[in-house]
């Protein structure tokens, strides 16, 4: 390829390869925005057991592993130092990853496995497994993000055993194709002179994903079958609008994507025309739309988007960026840097939801853990922990932000008056004079959709939190694969309880949003507007679209079109 052409000048040239087959066009998620032209470049992702290899001593074992994680380390710092430069609010993630690869407990663990007669494979896979699958079937999609990150670091540092590693230098001007891909990864192959990414697994909330955005890399996600389907070196447009690929694209198709590129400036200008403006209606009903973010670089993508406050800050991310819940001052100094970020708009702090898979250890038998010790139930049995949390938000807000805290998986009132009388405490003990933090409790289970009455009587804001809600009505486990078509968050069920959340709700004159996935959905917006939910909170990428769907609805058709569903329409209909 001629790199001193302009890029847009060699299509003609590319489109004349390999007629005799015919364009593939796969749809996966659109994670990072741009359109990328180039050829693909596959990262094996081949992790079995190695055969036919002399026997090893245990000495010789661990001085493999040593070496293969001391070559990731510097990969990492590599990486870091990039992203400093390149992407300064992402570097504090590759940074959280090498601590927790460099733990003394993790060294130890995989030493005594290699003790007791375990190659250095066999040990990284039982030191790093049971966090991967507590992480891999939680509840919440971020946390399964970072297990797909995790469990890439682990086939990272089993192909630097077998001296596997990808060569990145051969991926100039290419389309890099993986299973997965790690935060790091994503930078060195930017480095590198990559122009676009696509990935079997991972999430828009996922760190990969962010660190995308972040360098302006195109980038395709979830696209099932990419390894089967896509060959070494063949062509490939990367569409990060649109979530699609296209393999072999014909002429047709590449001088269409030529004109799509000059849309892609206008593209930009509308969005930044549009987070100017108000979420509203054509028949003037207001709704405020916050971000959900994780990190820093959420805030700085939510502020671009016009997003007007944060809606839930996913706290959790503390803990597994440093594998153990954080003390007070980390918290603080968190917490404040994220406000500091939005200024004078609201962040809602959502407190611990600390399930199973949060923890290295569970002090009783799970047997099943989402109705187990999770959410506020668990943090008024561990009041220590919820202390420091509260210190920690109260300290910011007594710097004059406006903080708000959220209540995970609430299900009484009483729940919710203990949280508030500890808020008193505490704000006496540290002389805290400002008012108080607004206390708000998420409706994530029937219960607490059927008490929402009494719940609005004793909190300042609700929060209906869709994903559990759908999951505890239904009784569907949404990671359950023979499941998945059952998992319906507009389920007629699930509406109900919804519209009798927000109906409660603004009978007590209390504020209610919707922070789950469905807040974004876009077949779900206008039974939200109809519902009168007054907030959504969705990620910073999903702002701009739900606003331009809410400008063109009618508040009043809305409300017609939830009664005539609630009144007998099914599902499917939906």
């Amino acid at each position: 390829m001629d790199s001193s052409l302009p890029r847009w000048q060699l299509l003609p040239k590319l489109g004349q390869e390999r007629e005799g087959e015919q364009q593939l066009s796969l749809r996966g998620v659109a994670a990072s925005p741009g359109i990328a032209l180039g050829r693909a470049y596959i990262v094996g992702t081949e992790t079995a057991a190695s055969s036919g290899q002399q026997p090893r001593t245990a000495e010789q074992e661990w001085e493999r592993y040593r070496w293969a994680l001391e070559q990731l380390l510097q990969e990492l710092d590599a990486a870091q130092q990039v992203a400093q430069r390149e992407a300064p609010a992402m570097a504090s993630v590759i940074e959280s990853y090498r601590l927790m690869l460099s733990e003394s407990a993790l060294q130890e663990t995989v030493q005594r496995s290699i003790a007791q007669g375990s190659t250095a494979e066999e040990a990284l896979r039982a030191a790093l497994e049971p966090t991967i699958y507590r992480l891999r079937f939680s509840s919440d999609a971020v946390l399964r993000e970072r297990a797909v990150e995790l469990e890439q670091f682990l086939r990272q540092l089993v192909a630097l055993l077998r001296n596997r590693m990808p060569q990145r230098s051969c991926a100039r001007n290419a389309v890099v194709v993986a299973h997965a891909l790690t935060p790091s990864d994503v930078v060195l192959f930017h480095q590198a002179g990559a122009v676009g990414l696509v990935t079997v697994v991972g999430g828009i909330t996922s760190h990969t994903a962010i660190m995308a955005r972040s360098l302006g890399m195109p980038a395709v996600i979830g696209l099932r079958g990419a390894l089967s389907l896509i060959r070494v070196q063949e062509l490939l447009v990367v569409d990060g609008y649109a979530g699609v690929v296209i393999v072999r694209p014909n002429a047709e198709t590449l001088a269409r994507l030529q004109r799509h590129q000059s849309r892609a400036q206008w593209r930009i200008q509308l969005a930044q025309r549009l987070a100017r403006i108000p979420a509203q209606t054509t028949d003037g009903y207001r709704v405020r739309l916050l971000a959900t973010v994780a990190s820093l670089q959420d805030v700085e993508d939510a502020l671009v988007a016009g997003a007007e406050g944060i809606g839930l800050v996913r706290t959790e991310l503390l803990v597994l960026q440093r594998r153990g819940v954080p003390g007070e001052e980390e918290q603080y100094a968190w917490y404040r840097q994220l406000c500091q970020g939005m200024g004078e708009a609201p962040v809602t702090i959502r407190l611990f939801d600390l399930g199973a898979e949060w923890r290295e250890a569970i002090p009783v038998l799970e047997r099943n853990p989402a109705l187990g010790m999770r959410g506020i139930r668990y943090m008024l049995r561990h009041p220590e922990l919820l202390r420091a949390q509260l210190r920690a938000i109260l300290r910011v807000a007594a710097e004059g932000f406006t903080l708000r805290l959220l209540l995970p998986l609430v299900n009484s009132a009483e729940e919710v008056r203990t949280v508030r009388q500890m808020l008193r405490e505490l704000a006496l003990e540290l002389g805290y004079r400002g008012r108080l933090p607004a206390l708000g409790s998420m409706v994530e289970t029937p219960a607490a959709a059927l008490g929402a009455a009494k719940l609005a009587e004793v909190s300042d804001f609700l929060s209906i939190g869709t994903n559990d809600l759908t999951q505890y009505t239904l009784a569907v486990d949404r990671e359950h694969e023979l499941l998945a078509e059952m998992f319906d968050p507009l389920h007629p069920a699930v509406l109900e309880l919804m519209y009798r959340t927000a109906q409660a709700a603004r009978a007590k004159g209390v504020p209610v949003g919707v922070c789950g996935e469905l807040a974004s959905h876009a077949a779900a917006t206008e039974l939200l507007v109809g519902m009168g939910i007054e907030e959504l909170s969705a990620t910073p990428g999903a702002l701009v679209p739900l606003k331009q769907r809410i400008r063109q609805l009618s508040r009043a058709a809305a409300q017609a079109r939830l009664e005539r569903l609630l009144s007998g329409c099914c599902s499917n209909g939906v």
